[in-house]
């Protein structure tokens, strides 16, 4: 195992990245930043960086909340590009960063201490001048050295951290995050040279992976959200027979709780050698919301980047997409990812079996090689693209670049996106189609309420109200679920683990890849087009039952064909106002002949109307007769019954 020395200078290379630019840090010459500040919670933390090429002495430096100071009487020395973190008592033991105590190395503070709803900061030469400021919360803005409103408040276990390279001395140079979590950028990597093989779901039912994984020789890495599927489990386990490395890391909470069959076999896998992580909450600490990855790096050098988790129903049932990257450059930037995330020193990662050690692995059948499908493989560039790292960034710079088409197929979109004002995928969606692009969005309405315009279904109304957008919702003819989270931009296809909702892009881990060739866009847009026209047609009818003055009438239209996500509106007197809502209903109508009108808006805004009688007659003309004519058939059996009965009965009298 890593020492936790060995951890800390690793967080301390990672995180010098931003900063190793000279005119980045020519806002003072001492090139002398804030760089983190932890304020609410059972410790505080001040994070200095020095950026330049110099040790910088703290003796000549102090720090000011407003209320209190906090000085340094001894010689504490930041060498070039390193930080130095003031930590008012023991902090948890999560944080990793390199810290000196209040009290100690001459660090003497007098009524330093930082208010949990709001206060400054400000780092100061000893002869009184502002080199930096943060503001935070209800702190007081108009100090020196800071611009504009302040930045949020910082929510207890996380902190505030400097994001830009650039200091504009405003909220816009600083995010909250989780310390532990990576600080990957845009620029971290370059894009690397690849063999893609894609493929989509329900269509190759996972064979490329199965494929894939079969020749694997040392080792198998694999982050997933959930993993059950038991072929993968049985393949999995002929690996470890034959000698082949597996580590996992799954989610420890996912929605709904972990499944049974998961705990079972990944039990299995561990009696037969694997190494299986997850990521828990211990004692409110958390680098991610959840870990929601779906890929696998194969013996260092194939990468398998899918949309889909590694269940049965998602490899025969959804549609997804996914990827083999065969590229040895790309495997170790995700290996060197993936170590990170489930280091076991790490305070949120268990091993499995201290946490389920009752729960009894499950068997599975001897693993059947499959028939080796035909793909074709492309050459590529490929871009690592994380959540919450850059994600969000990468994609708006990529929609709001796109020259000739964005293709959208998505599980989620979170609704308050498609108010345009605020940054988010809907609105750089917009900015492409006016500069011309063809924008055209595919969402899933499976768990959508059909008898209202709901979730997702309401967004794709909305977004069709967009001038140059295009929204339609899948009707899934032929899947189980559209559980994809791929865009299309211009020669540029995204395969990813990330739903387009505030969550995915800043909470959570999630892996994308951005795949860059004409022949591998055209792949998954010839299936994207295909997806599009998929939906049902309109064809509405409408059934009456019942026609008696002051009785419930059902008017029930569900053998129409329609799109998920209809809006279905009735009105029954002919007034233009809806009485009623869904797909059937009742009413009560008074006697004589009643024009009534259905009005049925498909999730694209389009809306058909349909227009039928409804004639009611009084109870005293109604015909009564039907209820007799309607068990007559059963009154005759019952009748044929007791005659025979009758003269069985007669004749063993007789006898």
């Amino acid at each position: 195992m890593r020492s936790r020395v060995a951890i800390i200078l690793v967080l301390l290379l990672v995180t010098a990245v931003p900063f190793a630019c000279e005119d980045a840090c020519a806002a003072n010459d001492e090139h002398l930043w804030l760089y983190e500040i932890i304020s609410a919670g059972s410790f505080e933390s001040v994070t200095v960086y020095n950026g330049g090429n110099s040790n910088v002495n703290m003796k000549n430096y102090f720090l000011d909340d407003g209320e209190g100071t906090l000085r340094f009487t001894s010689d504490l020395i930041i060498g070039p590009k390193g930080y130095a973190s003031f930590v008012s008592v023991q902090p948890e033991v999560w944080f990793t960063r390199g810290f000196y105590l209040y009290g100690t190395n001459g660090i003497v503070a007098k009524s330093f201490i930082l208010a949990d709803n709001g206060d400054e900061v400000s780092l100061k030469r000893t002869s009184g001048e502002v080199l930096d400021a943060f503001v935070y919360g209800n702190g007081d803005t108009s100090i020196a050295g800071w611009k504009g409103d302040a930045f949020q408040r910082i929510p207890s276990g996380k902190a505030a951290v400097r994001s830009s390279a650039f200091d504009t001395d405003t909220a816009a140079d600083w995010k909250i995050t989780v310390i532990g979590r990576t600080d990957e950028k845009i620029n971290s990597s370059g894009a690397f040279n690849a063999l893609v093989t894609p493929f989509v779901f329900p269509d190759s039912k996972g064979y490329p992976i199965f494929n894939a994984l079969e020749n694997a020789q040392n080792e198998v890495m694999i982050s997933m959200y959930i993993l059950d599927h038991k072929e993968i489990v049985s393949l999995l386990v002929t690996l470890l027979e034959r000698g082949v490395s597996v580590t996992i890391l799954l989610e420890g909470s996912p929605v709904g709780g972990v499944p049974d069959t998961e705990l079972r076999y990944m039990n299995l896998l561990c009696g037969k050698g694997a190494d299986v992580y997850v990521m828990k909450s211990n004692n409110g600490y958390k680098r991610y919301d959840l870990v929601h990855n779906k890929y696998a790096i194969i013996d260092s050098s194939i990468v398998a980047v899918t949309s889909e988790n590694w269940r049965e129903g998602s490899f025969n049932g959804n549609r997804g997409w996914g990827a083999l990257i065969e590229s040895k450059e790309y495997a170790e930037y995700m290996k060197n990812i993936f170590t990170e995330d489930s280091d076991i020193e790490r305070y949120d990662i268990f091993e499995l079996r201290s946490l389920y050690s009752t729960i009894s692995p499950i068997t599975v059948p001897q693993y059947r090689i499959k028939e080796v499908q035909s793909y074709t493989t492309y050459e590529a560039s490929v871009k690592p693209v994380l959540s919450p790292d850059f994600s969000f960034e990468y994609l708006k710079r990529e929609i709001m670049n796109a020259s000739y088409r964005v293709y959208s197929q998505q599980m989620s979109i979170q609704y308050a996106w498609t108010d345009v004002t605020s940054s988010s995928p809907v609105s750089w969606s917009l900015t492409a189609a006016g500069n011309g692009a063809d924008v055209r969005v595919l969402a899933d309405v499976t768990f959508d309420d059909t008898d209202s315009s709901s979730w997702n279904g309401m967004t794709v109304s909305l977004i069709n109200d967009m001038e140059g957008m295009q929204a339609r919702a899948m009707s899934n003819d032929g899947f189980s679920l559209t559980h994809n989270k791929g865009v299309i931009i211009d020669d540029t296809v995204w395969i990813s683990s990330i739903n387009w909702t505030n969550a995915a892009f800043l909470n959570n881990r999630e892996v994308a890849v951005a795949v860059m060739s004409c022949d591998v866009a055209e792949y998954y847009a010839s299936y994207f087009l295909a997806d599009w026209g998929c939906e049902a047609e309109v064809g509405i009818t409408v059934s009456v039952r019942g026609n008696v003055a002051g009785e419930p009438t059902v008017l029930d239209a569900s053998s129409s064909s329609y799109p998920y996500g209809s809006l279905f509106e009735w009105d029954l007197d002919g007034d233009g106002r809806t009485d009623r809502i869904g797909v059937k209903i009742a009413s009560m109508f008074e006697e004589g002949v009643h024009e009534c009108v259905l009005y049925v808006t498909e999730p694209s805004g389009i809306i058909h109307v349909y227009e039928f009688s409804v004639v009611t007659v009084s109870k005293s003309n109604a015909d009564t007769s039907e209820p007799y004519i309607k068990y007559a058939p059963i009154l005759a059996v019952m009748l044929l019954i007791l005659i025979i009965a009758a003269i069985k009965r007669i004749r063993d009298g007789k006898q």
